[in-house]
């Protein structure tokens, strides 16, 4: 590969923020709103011209899994808030508390049709939640607003040099050209870790299947109710089907979900086979036939890419192990019975003193990944992401130095649940 230099030159400083969070998904809206509750100047920049990714403009509208399986909650503070608000808004579906465990087959078959049931046998009612993607991003522009968040669209985390094991500075690159950003404590939310590998921590990346989720109008639901098709699931509105679409076999092999030759062909071939799959339903399954196309996900499905090794790498063999210095729980939505304690050693680094993560890319294993990589989970470390931010401004920026127990408190005491020892 031939190379070209690039001259150096020098960068406008466009801010110095108590606290930057990169990237807008839901755990960077947890994290920034977490932030900017406690008085810090925050700033949430977002490479796309809208927030909660994944939640949003992925499509994917399932908030799985807020329980144990067994009728606990584990999940609350901000996401609780969330679907409160949502709730409210009339643009949430969810079993009530007196149903979550309930192995009632009429239970279990109404909230299989909302995509809410997942899992080996006997099915379960779990407290998971359908909900409308523009409602969430309506509910997330008024917490980050309220909360005083300054947020910063179209910009990207171009790069992330270090000095003396710290963060320096974020290059962000936008269609004002290249800036700095001279941030005291930097949050990764970008899911594909974009600020932790700029920097230079540790981290594991794997190849994975794409999906590309639509929604479809028209859909005729007293007859679709008889005959749900798979993974189509009703939604907050009549009339209206979520496709699950993609997976295995969806493209040729698996693509590595950072290159952007890959992400193109991805986009193509998934946006044919999900045309193909709108096809099929109108001519095969009742209720679809006089369906229209409502919207197609704007994000590629990508829920793995890049993962820290931080700290402390959660396993598998830890799920129902209580950490001293957890800082959230999460449930996995296809196990019952199973609760990960996240201790804040997976939100951070040994080789990066300012930065923390938060999200799908945390320090974990594999098989945890699949439980702290939903929206629930993600939002739970992203408050937690952000409260700690605050507590390092107190020790110079060194999320290291944090006093974890004081995090622990000021979690709880706005209704987190965070899991550990008492």
């Amino acid at each position: 590969m031939s190379v070209w230099h690039e001259p150096a030159r020098d960068l406008p400083v466009v801010g110095s923020p108590d606290v930057l969070v990169v990237g807008g998904g839901s755990a960077g809206i947890a994290a920034a709103v977490a932030s900017a509750r406690r008085g810090a100047d925050t700033w949430l920049i977002e490479r796309y011209g809208f927030i909660g990714g994944l939640a949003t403009f992925g499509l994917i509208n399932l908030l799985l899994t807020l329980d144990d399986g067994e009728g606990n909650q584990v999940v609350a503070g901000l996401c609780q808030r969330f679907v409160d608000a949502l709730d409210k808004r009339g643009a949430a579906r969810y079993p009530r508390a007196e149903e979550w465990g309930s192995l009632d087959p009429a239970s279990v078959e109404r909230w299989r049709r909302y995509g809410l049931i997942w899992g080996a046998p006997p099915d379960v009612v779990r407290y998971s939640v359908a909900f409308d993607p523009e409602e969430f991003a309506t509910v997330a522009y008024e917490y980050l607003t309220t909360a005083g968040v300054r947020l910063r669209l179209h910009s990207w985390c171009a790069a992330a040099p270090t000095a003396e094991g710290r963060i320096d500075a974020v290059i962000v690159e936008s269609k004002a050209g290249r800036q700095a950003l001279r941030p005291h404590v930097v949050i990764d939310a970008t899911g594909d870790g974009d600020v932790f590998v700029a920097a230079g921590a540790p981290h594991e990346s794997v190849s994975v299947c794409p999906y590309l989720w639509f929604r479809l109008g028209g859909i005729d639901d007293s007859v679709a109710g008889e005959a749900p098709p798979g993974l189509a699931f009703r939604t907050t509105a009549p009339g209206r089907t979520l496709v699950a679409w993609g997976g295995p076999g969806a493209v040729e092999g698996k693509i590595d979900p950072v290159d952007p030759d890959a992400l193109t062909f991805a986009e193509l071939a998934c946006r044919a086979g999900a045309l193909a799959e709108l096809d099929r339903l109108r001519a095969e399954v009742p209720g679809f036939a006089g369906a229209w196309l409502d919207d197609v996900a704007k994000l590629l499905g990508i829920t793995e890419s890049r993962r820290l090794v931080g700290d402390f790498v959660l396993e598998k063999e830890h799920g129902n192990t209580r950490f001293a210095d957890s800082v959230a729980q999460t449930g996995h939505w296809t196990r019952r019975g199973v609760v990960f304690d996240v201790p804040y050693r997976c939100l951070t680094t040994p080789v990066v003193a300012n930065l923390l993560v938060a999200g799908r890319c945390i320090s974990v294993s594999r098989y945890v990944h699949q439980a702290t990589k939903e929206i629930p989970a993600a939002m739970a470390t992203g408050e937690a992401a952000g409260t700690a931010a605050v507590r390092a401004l107190d020790v110079g920026g060194d999320v290291h130095a944090v006093d974890v127990e004081a995090v622990r408190r000021d979690l709880r005491a706005i209704g987190a649940i965070v899991g550990g020892e008492g």
